[in-house]
């Protein structure tokens, strides 16, 4: 696990109230800190589309239906447990064709769309060479994710919290005095940055070689930022 740090800082002296035994008129050093840390990904989701046409909404609902079970089938095959399943989207809408004259009726396209939650990320390549077999038209929304991100973010949280009192110390000894008690320390939402892929249509890769769909990982990052105040003490 990696990480790397980026560091904004500012001074202010500061006049305000008493607080947890500060003098009102105490002098103070502000800085803020950001943190990262880098993770590889091992959980990921991903998306299989079908979509069928048919001269009525009927058609192609039975159509989609048909081709999605069986994508469906495939994938369950593959060692992809129900609950790792969810329907993200079924829609039927009607098609036209427009001319001179008014729109004209052609017919009825259906789309059902299913998410799925990998717990393997090995198994990517594999579960969409298994759906497009099956008559998948559409494999998107594929992005990688951690189950160590919430373990990443409190090691964030931690790096930025010293880096920040670090840059105080840092100040407070190049202005002549030394750092004091803390006053108050806050953190902003932690950010994850996962790694979405794009990814092509079903038919661009049913063109490509019989080799399996390589899948590149990458890192995903997690950073957290942290304000925080000390009384500076003048020697």
């Amino acid at each position: 696990m990696r990480h790397q740090a980026i560091v904004f800082t500012l001074f202010l002296p500061l006049a305000l109230g008493a607080q947890a035994g500060v003098p009102a008129a105490a002098p103070q050093i502000a800085t803020s800190a950001t943190a990262e840390v880098q993770l590889k990904p091992d959980r990921a989701t991903l998306s299989f589309s079908v979509e069928s046409r048919g001269p009525t909404a009927a058609t192609a609902g039975a159509e989609t239906a048909r081709r999605q079970r069986a994508v469906l089938d495939t994938l369950r095959a593959l060692g992809i447990a129900q609950d790792q399943m969810t329907t993200a989207n079924i829609q039927i809408s009607p098609e036209f064709a427009y001319d001179a004259k008014a729109p004209r009726l052609t017919g009825y396209v259906a789309r059902n769309t299913v998410r799925v939650e990998l717990r393997d990320i090995g198994m990517i390549g594999a579960l969409i060479d298994g759906a497009l077999a099956k008559e998948a038209t559409g494999i998107g929304s594929l992005a990688f994710n951690s189950s160590k991100a919430e373990d990443a973010r409190r090691q964030a949280l931690e790096l930025a919290v010293a880096r920040a009192r670090g840059e105080a110390e840092s100040m407070a000894k190049a202005a002549g005095g030394t750092l004091g008690p803390l006053i108050d320390l806050s953190a902003q939402p932690s950010y994850q940055r996962p790694l979405a892929v794009e990814m092509a249509g079903a038919g661009a890769m049913s063109a490509r070689a019989v080799d399996q769909t390589p899948v590149a990982p990458g890192q995903i990052i997690v950073s957290a930022t942290v304000s925080g105040r000390w009384v500076f003490t003048a020697r």
